[in-house]
Formats: structure tokens, sequence, C-alpha cells
């Protein structure tokens, strides 16, 4: 040990000392009592490791996850993604972030640790009902970046896609063909 660190240890023992109770300090000297070592885990951790298990225990659908997180910043729910290992984009909105999360605990509950990243975004993909949030979310998707990694999503959605087309239209044509079908499809409904 250096000499700074042995000095920033002996200031830590003696403001420990200083926060001594006089009867538990009186114990203390009189060899009553011990000095242990507890590492403690920043706050933020403590707080994911509660909403994690809470959510496991308690939530059974979409809506009761996101019940569970309506109380947090965008800040905080990009910490906890960070923090159960969700990949995150910058212009995630919250109700993406929801989504992400949902998914992540409803994949968990059914006990599949190795799902494939296509499955994956697809079962997020299909839960967005705004075409304008699905295509921010599956731009700013690491998975599926490349174009490439596009065309292997659209071919995983059964959708049809020339490698001719731009990744933009590319990205356009899942998303219409996944969320913009089904919102017409209820606007249908709706009218009849």
């Amino acid at each position: 040990m250096s000499k700074q660190e042995s000095i920033i240890v002996l200031n830590r023992l003696i403001k420990f000392i200083e926060s001594l109770p006089s009867n538990h300090y009186d114990t203390f000297i009189n060899g009553g009592g011990k000095i242990q070592f507890v590492e403690t885990k920043p706050k933020s951790q403590l707080q994911f490791e509660k909403l994690r298990d809470k959510i496991q225990k308690e939530a059974e659908k979409e809506e009761d996850v996101e019940s569970h997180l309506k109380k947090y910043s965008k800040k905080d729910l990009l910490s906890f993604c960070e923090y159960i290992n969700i990949t995150t984009g910058n212009r995630d909105t919250k109700e993406i972030l929801y989504k992400k999360i949902s998914c992540f605990f409803s994949m968990k509950h059914r006990r599949v640790h190795e799902i494939d990243p296509l499955e994956r975004v697809a079962f997020i993909l299909r839960e967005f009902e705004n075409v304008q949030e699905a295509r921010e979310y599956l731009c700013g998707e690491e998975t599926v970046k490349k174009k490439t990694d596009l065309m292997k999503l659209a071919k995983y959605l059964e959708i049809q896609v020339t490698q001719k087309k731009t990744k933009q239209e590319i990205t356009d044509r899942i998303v219409e063909s996944v969320v913009g079908s089904r919102g017409r499809g209820n606007s249908i409904k709706e009218r009849v």
C-alpha cells in the first residue's frame, strides 16, 4: 500500500471513529467491538436490482412492465437498460425503451436465453402501433445497422425486398409491412 493510500484509509477510519456515539466508542476502546469491511453497492445498482426483481415477480403483461417503469426518467431507463444489457440508441424515446424492456422480460419468462437477435428485433417491431416510432427504433437498433442485416430481417419477416433498394428504402418497407399494414387494417375495421 502506498503512502497516499494509507493516508486515505486512516482518514476514513478517523471519520468513522468520530461518527460513533459515545457508548459505542467506549465499547470499541475497551475491546468489545470490531471494525468490519462491508462492500456497498452504488445506490443506482441497488435500485436497479430491486426494479428487476419486482418486474420479474409481478409483471405478467407488457402493461405491467410499463407501469413499473412510468415513474423513471429517460436517463434512468437508459441506465437500467445498460444494467440489464439491452442495447439502446440515442433516439430511443421512453415508449421505445418500455417496449425493449418489456420484450426483454417477456423473453426471459419464456426462458429463452440464447434468442436469435432477428427474432428479438421482429418481436419488438411487431409491438409498435406508430409507424414513426417503429422507424426510429429500427434505425437505432444495433442488430440491423447494415443493409445486409436489414435484408436478413426482411427475409425473416417474409417481406420481399431487392438488393437494389437502399438501406432507407428497406427500412421503410419493413416498417410499412409490419406496422403500417396493421394500422391500415385497424382503420378499415373501424369503418365497418
